[in-house]
């Protein structure tokens, strides 16, 4: 069967073809408190509002960002459990290294694809936190400069 008539069967049969629409999600304030407790103990926002294990009277991940776009004060508690989120995630990392090096302190030889993992789940803690938070996680190498842009940048060597 070729694709020109393949198509012209599907378009004869659209009509045939009803959709049902999602109900559209009530904002309720308590649901939202909750998600963004979850979201402060360092769930991800695409984990909580995930359709495998979402509870119905959450939003999908469209309509919550919707509601944040309209609501700052809702944009703004996200923000909040943001940062939260990452004392939690930070502090989970150091459990991690702190368990991980226990362990291996009672072991002969340390498994190298675990040491891996953690090191890259620590490196990404670090990242986030560099990203989320970085009044307090930014590394201190890196220097920003706010000047006068009417007046002429001067950059002078020392000898």
């Amino acid at each position: 069967m070729n694709l020109s008539k393949l198509s012209s069967i599907l378009t004869g049969l659209q009509p045939l073809i009803t959709y049902k629409m999602a109900n559209k999600t009530k904002k309720n304030d308590k649901i939202i408190a909750i998600m963004l407790e979850e979201l402060a103990q360092g769930a991800s926002l695409r984990a909580i509002l995930s359709p495998q294990n979402k509870d119905p009277e959450r939003p999908c991940w469209e309509t919550f960002r919707n509601w944040m776009k309209k609501d700052p004060a809702l944009r703004s508690s996200y923000e909040e459990a943001k940062v939260d989120s990452m004392e939690f995630v930070m502090s989970e990392a150091n459990d991690l290294l702190k368990s991980s090096l226990a362990e291996s302190r009672l072991q002969e030889k340390t498994d190298l694809g675990k040491t891996h993992l953690i090191k890259s789940f620590v490196d990404m803690s670090k990242w986030k936190a560099e990203r989320i938070q970085p009044k307090y996680y930014a590394k201190k190498d890196s220097t920003t400069h706010n000047f006068d842009k009417s007046q002429p940048l001067l950059v002078k060597w020392d000898k």
